[in-house]
């Protein structure tokens, strides 16, 4: 059996377990005024009553605070660099790497599911897009601490490994030593740049 079959029983297997513990429930609860309970009704119940919850815990006041800044001083440098060196390109910050790649089509199952959970949690600093929304290049703003932080430098690895595999152009620019803006442009677009 391929793994994708095993897969697709297993998440069978699961779904007939959810609903028989469903009705064993609404059994064990008793008659209803309505004339009982099905499953459907009591799965919606219950995700009725999970997203009461959350809303309820988001009422606390004082939970959130505002961020002071959005960008660090160091993306805010390099944020401006990205904006002088391509006028005419969009630049996204603080992206999800999700939203940036996907998991091609072959893996399937947990295979596939091991490939997304290695750029699920990671972000990039910024995306260049040209004006139809097609990605040129990834640019990350490194602070001097995440280069020493030996975790970090594991994330780093697993980032730009997915994105040579995605063959996207990726650069890396450490704010005390700033490229200038017509250096990055043929980085990212090449030696033609200023004709663009």
């Amino acid at each position: 059996m391929t793994s994708g079959i095993l897969f697709a029983l297993a998440i069978a297997a699961l779904s007939v377990a959810v609903i028989v513990g469903l009705v064993r429930r609404s059994r064990d609860a008793g008659p209803i005024t309505r004339g009982g309970l099905d499953s459907a009704n009591t799965v919606a119940q219950w995700t009725e009553g999970e997203t009461t919850r959350l809303l309820s815990s988001a009422e606390v006041p004082g939970l959130y605070l505002l961020r002071q800044r959005f960008l660090t001083k160091a993306e805010s440098v390099v944020f401006l660099l990205l904006r002088a060196a391509f006028p005419r390109h969009e630049i996204f910050a603080k992206i999800r790497l999700a939203d940036v790649l996907q998991v091609k089509i072959g893996p399937q199952g947990m295979e596939r599911l091991r490939a997304f959970r290695k750029i699920a949690n990671q972000h990039v600093g910024f995306v260049v897009c040209d004006k139809d929304m097609t990605i040129v290049a990834i640019v990350d703003a490194k602070e001097p601490e995440q280069v020493t932080n030996p975790r970090d430098q594991k994330l780093e690895i697993i980032k730009q490994r997915c994105l040579q595999a995605a063959q996207v152009k990726y650069i890396a620019i450490y704010p005390p030593q700033l490229p200038r803006y017509r250096e990055l442009r043929e980085q990212v677009l090449g030696p033609a740049s200023d004709l663009v």
